[in-house]
């Protein structure tokens, strides 16, 4: 029979000496938000490894970081408040795991970014719930939660509440929510635990529905010229509702290509609509768009400008005015990406199964103005080595609240 120890094994190479190296010495440190940076001094040692620093955060939670031989700086990462000093403790390691004394010194590093991510944060009633924006100009890594108390009175997390962020700015929606008082209590952390003081947003979400379709119509102003592929892929096709796994082959809209055709498509969301009372005229809260089946990614833009107008006089040149198309996306358009993150040229198979089946959402936040007549204008395409120049729809749902 084998003989089996408990001992751990050792990574590396066992010892062949068991000289410890010289200290790290000449140690300054750079604040940092939520962090400090150490710079030294290395010990002169043949087989020096690494340099160790261990310290504590806010919520007592122990942290080691490394650096190699080979540099002489070391960042420390996921402090909180930064009202007062920290210890921290250096060792230098060589390649027989000898470790030498320890060097300590006191750091005192700037507020972690969610406390000014969480300074900027404005939220607010929106349609089926509350939108929230913020400024995050070092672009860090931060997280917003959202909870509202579930039946029992216990605050859980919301449908779409726990935004993950980098982008230097942000203005997100969290919908699915009844049109009755309701509070949503937002907070900011990071990946280490660190969380901003909680707030605390009262609303009535506003009421939102899905655009009944069947006043839908085909229209175009003077300066947008009406295209399709062929009579078989007519604008009509995108507000069929058939697209995914219960469309066919021609349940689909595509524009026409080549030549100079307009990179505009335009329609008429209610024909019965009253220009006297307004009454018929959307309040647009979003717009849900899916890719025809097989197609994914390729076939739709990269990117669109969305734009509404009550006026059936509207024209691209005019600016201002009645007749002026009114912005609804942001200026350079809608990024319309695979969630995975991969490039729309080499989506997943979730990828494309989201954009086929459960479709894209572009949410043009509150305080939009009642539109009538809509136009969608392609800014980029994915593939822009390609000839063809068509764009293709299965179907295009909207949102938001009917004026009555």
């Amino acid at each position: 029979m084998g003989l089996y120890s408990c001992k751990e094994d050792i990574v590396g190479q066992y010892p062949v000496e068991f000289t410890p190296p010289d200290t790290v010495s000449n140690v300054i440190y750079e604040s940092l938000p939520g962090a400090v940076r150490l710079t030294y001094k290395l010990p002169v040692d043949k087989d020096l490894m690494s340099i160790k620093a261990t310290y504590t955060l806010d919520n007592g939670t122990k942290m080691e970081a490394a650096a190699s031989a080979f540099t002489n700086s070391l960042i420390l990462e996921g402090f909180g408040r930064g009202d007062s000093l920290r210890s921290v403790s250096i060792v230098a390691v060589d390649l027989n795991q000898n470790v030498s004394k320890t060097v300590s010194i006191k750091v005192k590093p700037l507020e972690s970014p969610i406390y000014n991510v969480k300074k900027t944060l404005v939220a607010g009633v929106d349609f089926g719930g509350i939108y929230l924006k913020w400024k995050n100009p070092l672009k860090s890594k931060v997280i917003v939660v959202v909870t509202t108390p579930d039946k029992a009175g216990k605050p859980e997390v919301t449908l779409g509440g726990k935004i993950y962020s980098s982008s230097d700015s942000a203005i997100v929606n969290v919908r699915g929510y009844d049109t009755i008082p309701r509070n949503f209590y937002i907070q900011v952390t990071d990946r280490w635990g660190n969380k901003s003081k909680m707030d605390t947003v009262k609303v009535k979400p506003l009421f939102e529905q899905m655009i009944p379709k069947d006043n839908f119509r085909k229209w175009n102003p003077a300066d947008i010229t009406y295209q399709e592929f062929n009579s078989s892929f007519g604008i009509d096709k995108i507000w069929n509702g058939k697209w995914g796994t219960v469309a066919t082959a021609n349940d689909c809209y595509s524009t026409a290509s080549g030549g100079n055709k307009t990179n505009s498509i335009t329609y008429d969301l209610n024909y019965l609509a009253n220009p006297a009372t307004g009454k018929g005229y959307v309040i647009p809260s979003r717009v849900r768009i899916y890719a025809r089946s097989g197609a994914n990614f390729s076939a739709i833009p990269k990117e669109v400008r969305i734009w509404g107008s009550t006026s059936p006089n509207v024209l691209t040149t005019n600016t201002e005015g009645p007749d002026a198309w009114i912005l609804l996306s942001p200026a350079n358009g809608f990024l319309m990406a695979p969630p995975s993150g991969q490039s729309g040229l080499t989506p997943t198979a979730a990828d494309k199964t989201f954009i086929e089946e459960e479709g894209i959402d572009l949410i043009f936040g509150p305080g939009k103005p009642p539109i009538r007549y809509v136009r969608i204008e392609t800014v980029s395409k994915w593939n822009v080595t390609s000839s063809i120049n068509s764009f293709t729809y299965a179907e295009i749902t909207w949102y938001g609240k009917v004026v009555n």
